[in-house]
């Protein structure tokens, strides 16, 4: 076998145009254990502070669409679910649930 050859075994997904100009995928040669490893955390940590920043949003957008269902809405629009929810509970309030969504999203963003 030549080297082209054994160069396509090892990674299906590089065309033989880049093995013979020495051009790789991002990430795919020579990538070090600690670079991974370092990309692995900073997608965890971007994934979580992402959910924390948008989570509330998502409450209230829930909140609203479970209120619509019943015969007396309970809301009467978008501020006066975050106002009725801070009164209520306080600001933690808008993050009821946030730690079971964040059990799952920073692994999934970690691995993208």
């Amino acid at each position: 076998m030549d080297q082209r050859s054994k160069a396509l075994l090892k990674s299906p997904f590089q065309r033989p145009s880049m093995v013979s100009s020495g051009a790789a995928a991002a990430g795919t040669v020579g990538a070090g254990r600690a670079k991974v490893l370092k990309g692995i955390i900073a997608g965890g940590i971007t994934g979580g502070i992402e959910i924390c920043i948008t989570f509330p949003t998502e409450y209230v957008k829930t909140q609203l669409q479970l209120a619509e269902k019943s015969i007396k809405p309970r809301y009467s629009g978008i501020a006066d679910c975050v106002k009725q929810t801070v009164k209520q509970n306080g600001v933690r309030g808008l993050y009821r649930g946030l730690s079971v969504l964040l059990y799952g999203s920073i692994p999934k963003s970690a691995v993208r």
